[in-house]
């Protein structure tokens, strides 16, 4: 790996950790003197959403941006990012359904349905909050796509009530 993380600051990139974990996403990076700030840990990071890469943990780098495909740049729908998400509970989820990154809140969205699609239903977080947030999500984001897919998801998160 290379030893300037800096140069993938505002990159898409799939970070590859030490103990093998994979997670896409759109990263930033984080100074040594802002981490020892904010978490107490004078190390450089980067960071995807909520999620903390220090220097020390991160095995490999991969910037996505020159990938081509439907879920360009992404190789994946959703990825571990989002399914360690979900699995963490609605706090996390809704930070994610309720990034910046439109392109986080889709993956988010994708991981979501695909569950929904498996029957695992039990995986997802109660579905009052996950409605409330997708509310929130389709009422304020811009992003005619996102909005889209967040009031399909918001039709198949009701009809799964009526069933």
């Amino acid at each position: 790996m290379s030893r300037n993380i800096r140069q993938y600051d505002a990159k898409c990139v799939r970070i590859i950790d030490r103990w093998g974990g994979v997670y896409d996403g759109i990263c930033m990076f984080n100074s040594v003197d802002y981490n020892e700030h904010e978490f107490g840990r004078r190390e450089e990071a980067l960071q995807i959403e909520n999620y903390i890469f220090y220097k020390r943990q991160i095995k490999q780098v991969v910037v996505l941006e020159d990938n081509s495909g439907p879920y360009s740049p992404f190789l994946d729908a959703y990825g571990q990012l989002e399914e360690d998400a979900l699995s963490e509970g609605m706090v996390l989820t809704e930070d994610i359904l309720l990034s910046e990154e439109n392109v986080h809140s889709l993956r988010m969205m994708n991981c979501i349905n695909a569950h929904i699609d498996r029957g695992e239903l039990d995986k997802l977080p109660p579905r009052g909050e996950l409605v409330k947030t997708l509310n929130t999500l389709v009422r304020y984001n811009q992003d005619e796509d996102i909005q889209r897919e967040g009031k399909r998801l918001l039709e198949r998160l009701s009809s799964i009530g009526r069933m």
